[in-house]
């Protein structure tokens, strides 16, 4: 009956410390998988720059401050589809003004050259920028 008694309790013992050994295992090896991976850390950096940030932002934006940013980006975007998408052949008028914060941006389309041109103004002095539509690539083939 001891044997039966120490043999038991042996064996309770090893069972006991190879469950615990195994979850010290997976548990170690599951905090150096998290530490080691990049993409937790981003996530973890994106996390605590986003409550920075949110501890930062105490004043609350008026809605007519709302508004004027709504209306700055949306004549934003309506220049930017002018210009990506000018067609010279619609009629349309291929220049303008876009106000910005540090300055004025004036695009005009060149007929000569088939460009069309931006012109960033500030500091007292422009600088130029072309787009050359060029001549597009043939599509691809599918076999």
């Amino acid at each position: 009956m001891k044997r039966v008694i120490l043999f038991g309790t042996v064996v309770l013992l090893i069972l006991g410390l190879s469950a615990g050994s195994v979850q010290a295992v997976h548990t170690m090896s599951w905090g150096f998988q998290l530490i080691n991976n990049p993409n937790a850390r981003q996530v973890a950096l994106n996390v605590a720059n986003a409550q920075e940030q949110l501890l930062e932002e105490t004043d609350e934006q008026t809605g007519l401050e709302r508004f004027q940013e709504s209306l700055e980006r949306m004549v934003m975007s309506k220049a930017i589809r002018d210009i990506v998408y000018y067609d010279p052949e619609s009629g349309a008028p291929g220049y303008g003004f876009i106000p910005l914060e540090d300055g004025w941006i004036y695009y005009a389309w060149d007929e000569a050259t088939q460009t069309m041109r931006i012109f960033h103004y500030s500091d007292g002095g422009w600088t130029e920028i072309s787009i050359d539509a060029g001549s597009q690539p043939a599509p691809p083939s599918w076999p």
